[in-house]
């Protein structure tokens, strides 16, 4: 079957190469062009395939110019595919610029679905799937960060973020610092040959990463309504901050309620300096 011009969104394999559509396979043979963010990674799944093509590179240092170069092959009447590294791409991979701009000039564009380090995390980690919270991979500014978790806090839904080995122990101390010691999911390797899902609380992981450490790209999943702030009576923590903050350093307080309650520390701070500015 033919193809038609326009743009398309082909899903790859986010680690077993089989996790290819009958579909992917015959667009990818059939397009003009395929752009990619690495031709040394997507050439793997072309040789798996037998498809005899040239990769491009479209990545997040792709500029205008590059997306002015595609539109035009689009306008001639050419078919393209856009492929990331692995999954879905424009899911925390670049593309969406170019996608609108096939938008406003009216170019067709298709998804071609597959596979998701996104859904596939979500579905096997056993946490509530009805309403998601997709945070893709945190800021690297630590001021952007402490915006980002912020926010989570006024959600009720199970929260997804992506990390990697390098950062995974900076991220769990700082959702442990503001959620406290929760119990998470977190996914690595998916659909790969050593695939694991860990469920514990963050003190429990950190303590076996720090034993062991775990390499590759991961996601960390929870549910901001089973948080245990939930269940804290926060008119009888308030009592307590009053009753040491005339007599105690506040860094001292912090811990010491952090400790009794299991609330993070960032939360129990800032209720000190709001009891200590009342008095």
């Amino acid at each position: 079957m033919e193809i038609t011009q326009g743009l398309y969104l082909v899903s790859t394999p986010i680690g077993n190469l089989e996790d290819t559509s009958y579909r992917a396979v015959r667009i990818l043979n059939s397009v003009d062009m395929i752009y990619c963010e690495d031709t040394r990674v997507s050439k793997k799944l072309l040789n798996y395939y037998q498809i005899n093509k040239q990769l491009f590179i479209y990545n997040d240092f792709s500029s205008e110019l590059s997306r002015n170069e595609i539109l035009s092959k689009l306008m001639d009447g050419e078919s393209v595919a856009l492929i990331s590294d692995a999954g879905t791409p424009l899911i925390s991979d670049p593309g969406y610029k170019l996608v609108k701009l096939c938008r406003q000039k009216k170019i067709p564009i298709y998804t071609i679905p597959g596979p998701s380090a996104l859904t596939s995390s979500v579905i096997i980690s056993g946490l509530p799937t009805d309403k998601i919270y997709f945070l893709g991979f945190l800021p690297s500014t630590a001021s952007k960060r402490k915006h980002e978790l912020q926010k989570i806090k006024k959600l009720d839904a199970t929260v997804v973020i992506f990390e990697s080995a390098k950062k995974i122990h900076k991220t769990l101390n700082e959702i442990q610092n503001y959620f406290g010691d929760i119990e998470i999911v977190i996914t690595r390797e998916m659909t790969k040959l050593f695939e694991e899902v860990i469920t514990n609380k963050i003190s429990n992981i950190l303590s076996e990463i720090n034993e062991k450490p775990i390499k590759g790209e991961m996601v960390i999943l929870f549910n901001t309504s089973e948080l245990i702030t939930n269940n804290v009576d926060f008119i009888e923590v308030e009592n307590d901050i009053k009753k040491l903050i005339n007599d105690l350093p506040v860094k001292q307080i912090t811990n010491m309620i952090h400790v009794k309650y299991n609330l993070p520390k960032k939360m129990v701070y800032d209720l000190c300096l709001k009891s200590k500015k009342t008095k």
